[in-house]
């Protein structure tokens, strides 16, 4: 190739909500590139990524603020600390451009949640009445074991092993009560609550409750972004 070309075999991965000023050191960013992964940014607090989607071989969405409740049939219990109907809207857009074409999608933390939510199914607002700690202290993880179920696509990518250490990010999430038709449990934590799930009919449609694109937190999980891209460049644009 020459200088400044584009080589058209590396997927294009779309991940939202980045900031402009943190688009070189988002660390979902940092593991789609490490994967192999080109970059494009959904930046946050824009009018539209109507542009940006078409160009996409597969999408990440990202963690951060609450999604929501309305989306779900709830009313905020003041325990959705921050909502962002905007940002809903354009997240729900980007997914259904890419499940209507087969493109892989990964939902990180409240991504996994919106997975969840925009395929029908409900949340907890709060997490505080499990008896698993799941919220970080600032920007210290916490930390506790999850089971991952034989026979789903994200036990082929973590590997042989059934248990995990995960780290945990949250306040929020659900339980398989919660779960929207179309969905699966991949992963569990000891209280019951929701650390993975997938579509079952997509051919990589994969939510996590956990952020193994923190380096060192969970490097056995880190493995996902390269099935990410892997399944994206099977069907690159």
């Amino acid at each position: 190739m020459g200088a400044g070309s584009v080589d058209a075999r590396v997927p294009r991965i779309g991940v939202s909500w980045v900031r402009a000023d943190e688009a070189a050191t988002d660390l979902l960013v940092l593991a789609v590139k490490a994967a192999g992964g080109e970059l494009v940014p959904l930046l946050a607090e824009v009018p539209s990524w109507t542009l940006e989607i078409k160009t996409l071989s597969g999408l990440v969405l990202n963690g951060g603020n609450a999604v929501d409740p309305r989306r779900y049939g709830q009313v905020n219990e003041g325990l959705c600390r921050t909502v962002i109907p905007h940002r809903d809207e354009l997240e729900f857009e980007a997914l259904e451009y890419c499940r209507q074409r087969g493109l892989p999608v990964l939902g990180v933390c409240r991504g996994m949640q919106f997975l969840n939510v925009s395929h029908g199914g409900t949340m907890l607002q709060d997490l505080t009445i499990t008896t698993v700690e799941h919220e970080a202290k600032g920007e210290v993880s916490c930390f506790h074991p999850i089971e991952v179920f034989p026979g789903t696509k994200l036990a082929a990518i973590a590997g042989d092993h059934k248990s995990f250490r995960v780290n945990s990010r949250h306040h929020q999430g659900l339980k398989e009560e919660h779960l929207a038709p179309g969905l699966r449990m991949s992963a569990i934590a000891p209280d019951g609550v929701v650390e993975g799930l997938e579509g079952t009919r997509e051919p990589f449609l994969i939510g996590i409750q956990f952020h193994p694109e923190r380096p060192g937190e969970v490097p056995e999980m880190v493995r996902i972004f390269d099935a990410l891209v892997a399944c994206a460049a099977g069907g690159h644009r």
